[in-house]
Order: C-alpha cells, then structure tokens, then sequence
C-alpha cells in the first residue's frame, strides 16, 4: 500500500512539475512577444484554395464559384463519414438537374484507365445521355450507394422501374476501415437530398474523405472557366474525386513540386484513382461531350500521374442545354448543337479546370489520421508557395 501511494505522490509531483513548467515557459514567451516590436509573426499554414494562395492555371476566366455548380442547374451534396479512429469515408452526389429522372440530359463517359469501377457508363455511351445523379464513394460501397439511388428514384418515381445509376468509386482503404461497410443506401439519399446549387465544400468531404493524392491528403476539388462572348459565352465545370499518382509525380503550373517538397514523406502505398465529372452549358451532342472527356486526360496529365497499370480513372461529361422529354406526341425531338469549330475553347477550358480541381483537392484537405493511426499529411501550403515563387510562379 505504501508503495502505491509513494508512486501515485511521485506521478502528482511530476504532473505538477510539467505544469509548473509550461506555465513558466508561457511566460517567458509572452514576455518577448510584447517586448520584441521587430518579431514577425508566426504564419499559421491554414487551408486554401489554389487561387487564394496565388496559383492561377491556365488564361480563360473562372465562373462566380470556380466551381461545378457554375453551370445554372448543377447542385452538389456530401454526406461525410469521421468518426472514431478508423471511419473516414463518405459520399458525394453531383445532381445534373433537378429533374434528370424524367428529363435526359446530352451525355458521355470516358475510361483512361479500367482499373476501379463506375457504373452506368455503358448506358451512358450507348444511349448518348445522363439520366441519372453522378456519385461518388469508396470501392467497397459501390453496391449499397447504387442501392440507395434506385430507392430514391422509385420512391419519387413508381413507375421508372428501368434505373441505371451511375456511382463510380476511389479506394480508401489506407485510412478508411473499409472493410466495415459504414456508407449505407440512406447516406446516398441523404446525399442526394443534400445537393445544392452555390460554393462546393471541398476537400476531406463526402467520397473524398478518406482519399490522397500525389502522397498527400486529397479529396474532392472543383473549377469552373467561362468563355468570353465572342467565343460563346459558355461556361464548364469540373468536379474530382482525386486519389492517385505518387509523390515525386507532382507538378503544379508546370513546377515539379513533389521533388521539391520533401518533408513527411508518405509510406508506399497502391496506385489509386481519379474520377473528373464535366459539367457545360453549352449545346453539345454525346460524340462532342466524349471530345470534352478524352480533354480532360490533358488537364490530369499536367499534374503528374502517367495513369498506372494499378490505377482507374473514369471521365463523364454532361450537357444542360437539350433536355430531351421521356416521350413525345410525334416520336422526335428538336436540339441545338454547336459547330464542331467552336469546341477547340471548350477544349481548354476542361484542361485548365480539370487541373485546377485536382490542385483545390490537396490545398483544401487536412491533415488526417485513420485506420491503424496512420496520417496522411496536408500538402503544406507555405511552402508550396515559396517552391512556387522560386520557379518563378
């Protein structure tokens, strides 16, 4: 008993005495803060967006959110997954229309490389059109967001019993308990339900919670670039779920940031994905939005990754502009298309927007600790700015 006490006494001193002590050195630090007027103070690294810190990629003007919902109809949900020390996972829905169930939208989908899964984008490319939300989530809960969507659509719609959702995936597994299964079909629904027009929370959020890219934490990011008038005025969104390429791949505006940025060096791990929703407003037709989807292979490409052969990485491109009505009295339906020499600057724009996204992924994700207390690291923003200015940026 004695010896208890003695060492429960020896544990209340050194409690004391590290109190004692942070108080003291808390003091002396206040001290010369006020008494030192040249000191500068200390830059706390918080988290921003790529052209909150001074990167702008590409020439063409963004829209008024640099974001996906810059396209008037495009809304955008999330339903996020934190919690204890193992579930970082969610997901995320990206909504063409209010009204894509009944009213089919000009679509296309692209595959750069097959190694993960998406699913609807064989209807998508047979039938020429959307008609059905986009979402977004981990390898393992393809089946029970999918589950979710043709609840939601059956509940809305009892006589649409023809359902073709379109759900693509990203792995997780590094800080995600996977293997639990926590994504249920009520989160896709919640996540559909949430979808709103306006900024787009970015980041650790929805299906790109438990993602990484380029060795550091990742997510879901966003741009948007509108064309002048003269080059039509149209606007293009783009939306990823970013989870691939390797630290030393990295490049941003062209400069090689991942060998320049050396600290907190990510444990090896499987190559991962990439999925790149394209939104427009412009009048294209399914062979014009494939062009739009092949294009944002450039934009991908200018951040690093060659697309692996353990990698996936899936495109899909939308267009508002015709909606084409579940039936009509003759049979047809009338469209508007845009000429095939106006498309060169819908091109560039997906390319700059696209490797604007994948940028906005990592500066806005935080630093995160998951499953088996592993940490993937935040891409540190000052010194991504000082590598950058050093280049010349």
């Amino acid at each position: 008993m004695q010896k208890i006490l003695k060492q429960t006494r020896s544990a209340e001193f050194s409690y004391r005495t590290k109190i004692l002590y942070y108080i003291i050195i808390s003091g002396i630090l206040w001290i010369y803060s006020i008494s030192s007027t040249n000191a500068e103070p200390v830059e706390v690294d918080t988290r921003a967006r790529a052209r909150e810190i001074g990167i702008q990629i590409g020439d063409l003007l963004t829209g008024t959110h640099n974001a996906i919902t810059d396209v008037a109809g495009v809304k955008v949900g999330h339903v996020t997954l934190n919690a204890g020390d193992s579930i970082r996972t969610g997901v995320t829905a990206i909504l063409p229309s209010d009204d894509i169930w009944t009213a089919r939208l000009f679509g296309a989908a692209y595959t750069i490389h097959g190694n993960g899964e998406a699913t609807g984008i064989a209807r998508i490319n047979q039938a020429g059109w959307v008609e059905s939300p986009i979402l977004l989530t981990n390898t393992l809960s393809v089946g029970a967001v999918h589950d979710g969507v043709v609840r939601y659509i059956v509940k809305r719609y009892p006589d649409n019993n023809i359902v073709l959702p379109i759900v693509a995936e990203c792995y997780d597994g590094g800080l995600n308990d996977i293997s639990g299964l926590h994504v249920t079909p009520e989160h896709a629904i919640e996540a559909i339900e949430n979808a709103t027009d306006g900024p787009v929370i970015e980041g650790c959020v929805g299906g790109g919670t438990g993602m990484r890219c380029y060795g550091f934490k990742a997510g879901i990011g966003t741009s948007s670039r509108v064309l002048s008038e003269e080059r039509g005025g149209w606007t293009v969104g783009v939306l990823v779920n970013s989870n691939g390429g390797r630290r030393h791949q990295l490049r941003i505006d062209g400069v090689p940031v991942g060998r320049e940025i050396t600290g907190s060096p990510p444990k090896p791990t499987r190559d991962g994905s990439f999925i790149i929703v394209i939104a427009t407003d412009a009048p294209l037709t399914h062979r014009q939005l494939k062009q739009l989807a092949i294009r944002a292979t450039h934009g991908l490409a200018r951040t690093g990754t060659p697309s692996t052969d353990g990698s996936g990485e899936f495109v899909i491109a939308f267009s508002t502009a015709n909606i084409f009505p579940s039936r009509t009295e003759t049979g047809t339906f009338s469209i508007e298309m845009l000429s095939n020499g106006r498309l060169s600057s819908l091109f560039q724009a997906v390319i700059e927007a696209t490797e604007e996204a994948i940028v906005n992924s990592m500066t806005m994700a935080t630093t995160t600790t998951g499953r088996n207390g592993r940490t993937m690291y935040a891409i540190p923003l000052t010194e991504l700015q000082k590598v950058l200015k050093a280049y010349g940026r």
